[in-house]
């Protein structure tokens, strides 16, 4: 027979008693993103081939971290000098960034480089640095695999790939190609000027956006040796003087949305990764008809969802939104006046909450909101942020 103060004990012991379904629910309760936001900046004036003087006093790669309500706080900075852009390896293991600059060593070349992170602290640990080959290096990106970083040098008008080693350091280039040729714009566009080089979704192409020829160059590659072949399709080409900057593609790989800086639109094609070719299918204005200011567009993300696309102008300052309809085209949701000035860079968290901009010019960092059904921006937080030219995003998991 059980007596009560027995009965009680078990009671207690049954309460206290977990389930081992109910032990992995609480840990998964327990396990929170622990999310490092990467700036990167100029920290040293530069002279473009405008003859445009852009003046830097970033720290290099300030590291943040996130809350859930978007807030803010400044845990590191390094990298000196000039890391305008930065690409994550797959992993997260590890930070690339270039260096922008015209000469390195003496040499007329930029750099890459290469940190290990510490995902706790968000301390950078720096690893190597490889000269591009050309001057002004303003992209980068990594391979799906992390076996090769690509990058493009602007004023060079040239992209390098480099193998990643196994401890994330880079090895010697394994590919150098040179771009020749001009477009229709006198001052911008007098010698090509490679704005972005990026795989497609499959793996078997690269293709590289260059601003001054008015084309999306397109390579086959091999992996294995980190060499890029011509492709047979013909390159994908603009209008005149439109000058091709970045592209994204959509999550299936079967669209391609191309910013144009110098004529301010979205260019849609549609993609055939077997191939490597692209098939034009409408092109959408980045400014409002009325806009009188001059203005270059900038940066182009891809919403996580899949539903919005957006686009900056640098200039008239703002950020304009479209929808993704069902077969890959866009129509006009709205263009946002930030307040800022200059937003070079943004991203989207990968939950697709909030949006993040760099603004180059008035020297912060703006928060916004995004609206699940129809994709609007609300300001949430500024952040005071020396010269930002670029944003990225990592979420790592840690127990609470």
């Amino acid at each position: 027979m059980t007596t009560m103060a027995q009965s009680g004990q078990l009671s207690r012991f049954y309460g206290q008693y977990k389930r081992p379904s109910q032990q992995i629910d609480d840990r998964r309760r327990n396990r929170m993103k622990n999310r490092l936001v990467f700036i990167g900046s100029y920290t040293q004036p530069i002279i473009l081939g405008t003859g445009e003087r852009i003046p830097g006093s970033g720290d290099g790669v300030t590291v943040y971290r996130m809350d859930e309500a978007g807030h803010l706080t400044r845990l590191f900075a390094t990298g000196k000098p000039n890391p305008t852009y930065l690409a994550l390896s797959a992993d997260k293991r590890f930070l690339y960034t270039v260096n922008e600059l015209k000469e390195y060593h003496e040499e007329a070349s930029a750099a890459v480089s290469a940190y290990s992170i510490n995902e706790k602290t968000g301390e950078l640990t720096f690893l190597n640095r490889r000269m591009t080959g050309g001057g002004d290096a303003c992209y980068l990106t990594t391979s799906e695999n992390d076996s090769h970083l690509l990058a493009a040098n602007f004023t060079g008008g040239s992209f390098s790939i480099f193998p990643i080693l196994a401890d994330g350091s880079l090895g010697t280039a394994s590919c150098f190609v040179q771009h020749y040729g001009h477009s229709a714009h006198p001052a911008r566009q007098a010698s090509p000027h490679v704005h972005q080089i990026t795989p497609d979704p499959e793996g078997k192409h690269v293709l590289v956006a260059d601003l001054g020829t008015d084309e999306i160059s397109v390579y086959g590659i091999d992996w294995a040796s980190g060499l890029v072949t011509p492709n047979a399709a013909p390159a994908i080409k603009t209008e005149p003087g439109d000058g091709p900057r970045q592209f994204v593609f959509d999550q299936n790989g079967r669209f391609l949305y191309l910013v144009t800086e110098l004529s301010n639109t979205v260019r849609v094609y549609a993609y055939d990764s077997a191939s490597g070719s692209a098939t034009f299918l409408q092109s959408l204005p980045t400014l409002p008809e009325d806009c009188a200011v001059e203005s270059i567009a900038a940066c182009i993300k891809l919403h996580p969802g899949g539903a919005f696309l957006y686009a900056s102008n640098r200039g008239h300052d703002s950020i304009a939104s479209y929808r993704v309809q069902e077969g890959g085209t866009l129509s006009p949701l709205a263009i946002l006046s930030t307040g800022g000035k200059t937003p070079r860079d943004f991203n989207i968290t990968p939950d697709g909450k909030f949006l993040l901009s760099g603004f180059q010019d008035s020297n912060e960092l703006i928060l916004y909101s995004i609206d699940p059904l129809n994709g609007r921006l609300t300001e949430v937080e500024r952040t005071a942020c020396n010269s930002p030219t670029a944003v990225l995003f990592a979420d790592y998991e840690c127990l609470a």
